[in-house]
């Protein structure tokens, strides 16, 4: 007996060390408001679920064909230097795409648009054992409309919660563009009915990259648009488009690099940021993402015209009520909240050169927002580069590649940076980190959970979170960025199950080196090679 014992224990211990890093029970104590982020679909009846539904950021590879079925010969003359006709063109084909999502000039929806058709839940106690799970209370709402506005909705949601339920108190988790809305609501209503709150990939101190849109101030450095083309995820699909509208003869594995590097740098400079002053500056809830430093500037651009910001002048209004109430006081806000008893955790997502706006551009992001702005403070390295340590400095917050500080942040001791993660990218594994969080009993810190330490790792293939450390000791991350397929991201594998990995792996990259956009090269190795040349601003 003991023997079998013994085997089964063996057998157990072998399958833990398989298992993910993040290992929690699947439910909380208290009730939890989630508010999803900018990734909340939009429909074209905000009644009917049915209806027509409305994509929110970049153009998927199908419209981005659309839009450029007519741009052959104008795209052939941009890449001789002649941008004037495509960058137009491409503007004027895109805006239709976006046009269902603009809010009018009250900063209010067009023709009956919106999320409104999932609020017809039915509020009931959801407990299974006294516990609940991350999704039983969702908060609906449409993350375009003003955040001020979306908290007086989401105090009654929390009110309705608390009574069905009958709990004290509840948690927030909030993501993304919805951490405006929960900042909005501590601001207008405090946090006595506020146990933990856990603000995911939220831009505490604004987007460099909204803000350098909407205030029209755009300066690029060559070398970090190539650096950041090279890893881009979303590069592929515009580079598929510039290949299909190129002739063969024009075609080879430099010129790719060279043209998909040109065509972001001026879409990015030129063309994206007049559709986001076009679209996006009439939501309220994305110019809560503009943080001082460019707010000003932005509205004196968006709205210069005495006549315009008239007819604008409810949604600067509602503007101006959130950006100096609420956006340019959340160190204050979160403070308090602290002071109050709140538990108030951060969780930032990193790991990516941001697009690459101005001279704030070459630090590591989520993209969009980086991971200074999402912690309040964290110290960052350059992209690419190491932090100048002092010999003997004080290295516990510092992240294994020695590339973020944490000592620096707001909430060192309970923000959590998550690598490989792009903006609003929430997936499962990281619900089970908020789990952990959560369930700990008190004021959970990055020491805390053993299985859960302050820098962690996503999978490619986003079905596991690891310890950084122990991610890159095994050798399993990828470092150059390059094809999000290339790993599984598994980590802690041994023996047999470990030699399977690494045989699949082989195989794959085999086969994808087989693959070339090019007629001598993988795409990805012109573009390493593309990188460490000398490059012109586009």
């Amino acid at each position: 007996m003991k023997k079998l014992l013994s085997v089964i224990l063996a057998f157990c211990m072998v399958f833990a060390c398989m298992a993910p890093v993040v290992v929690s029970a699947a439910k909380v104590t208290l009730p939890v408001i989630f508010i999803g982020g900018q990734e909340e679909t939009i429909y074209s009846d905000k009644n009917d679920a049915e209806s027509k539904t409305y994509f929110t950021g970049d153009l998927p590879e199908k419209e981005l064909d659309e839009v450029t079925a007519g741009l052959r010969t104008a795209l052939v003359r941009a890449l001789a230097g002649d941008w004037e006709e495509y960058l137009e063109g491409f503007y004027e084909a895109a805006i239709p795409y976006y046009s269902e999502i603009i809010l009018d000039n009250d900063g209010l929806p067009i023709n009956n648009t919106g999320y409104d058709c999932l609020k017809e839940e039915t509020l009931v106690n959801k407990a299974v054992n006294g516990r609940y799970g991350l999704y039983d209370y969702t908060f609906v709402y449409d993350w375009r409309l003003d955040p001020c506005a979306n908290a007086e909705d989401l105090n009654e949601y929390i009110d309705a919660v608390m009574e069905v339920t009958g709990a004290p108190k509840v948690n927030i988790v909030a993501v993304g563009i919805g951490c405006s809305t929960a900042l909005a609501y501590m601001k207008q209503f405090g946090t006595d009915k506020i146990s933990e709150i856990v603000l995911d990939d939220a831009a505490l101190n604004g987007s460099d990259v909204y803000g350098a849109y909407f205030s029209d101030n755009i300066t690029q450095n060559a070398d970090e648009l190539a650096v950041f083309v090279a890893e881009a995820r979303r590069n592929m699909a515009l580079l598929q488009m510039i290949k299909r509208n190129v002739s063969p003869e024009n075609w080879d594995s430099y010129l790719s690099v060279k043209a998909t590097r040109a065509v972001y740098g001026k879409l990015y400079e030129i063309t994206i940021p007049r559709i986001a002053r076009a679209v996006y500056a009439t939501m309220p809830g994305v110019w809560s993402l503009l943080s001082d430093e460019y707010y000003e500037d932005a509205i004196d651009t968006v709205f210069e015209d005495y006549e315009f910001a008239f007819e604008n002048a409810v949604l600067i209004e509602k503007l101006n009520n959130y950006h100096y109430n609420v956006g340019s006081k959340t160190q204050q806000i979160l403070s308090n909240a602290v002071e109050a008893g709140v538990h108030v955790y951060s969780i930032v997502n990193y790991g990516f050169h941001m697009v690459p706006v101005n001279d704030k551009s070459n630090v590591t992001s989520d993209v969009y927002i980086s991971a200074s702005s999402a912690s309040l403070g964290a110290t960052l390295a350059p992209y690419g580069e190491t932090l100048e340590l002092e010999e003997g400095a004080d290295e516990t917050y510092v992240s294994p590649e020695k590339d973020v500080d944490a000592s620096t942040a707001f909430l060192p001791d309970h923000t959590w940076f998550v690598k490989n993660l792009e903006y609003n990218e929430k997936p499962a594994v990281v619900d089970d980190l908020i789990i952990a969080i959560l369930n700990f009993n008190g004021y959970t810190n990055v020491f805390d959970i053993e299985a859960c330490p302050q820098y962690l790792y996503c999978s490619n293939d986003q079905l596991e979170l690891t310890a950084l450390a122990d991610t890159l000791e095994d050798g399993t991350q990828d470092p150059s960025g390059e094809d999000p397929s290339s790993e599984t991201g598994q980590t802690g594998l041994t023996g047999f199950f470990g030699l399977i990995r690494r045989i699949i792996n082989a195989i794959a990259s085999f086969v994808r080196n087989l693959i070339s956009f090019g007629q001598s090269k993988p795409f990805t190795t012109a573009v390493e090679e593309a990188t460490t040349e000398p490059v012109e601003q586009p």
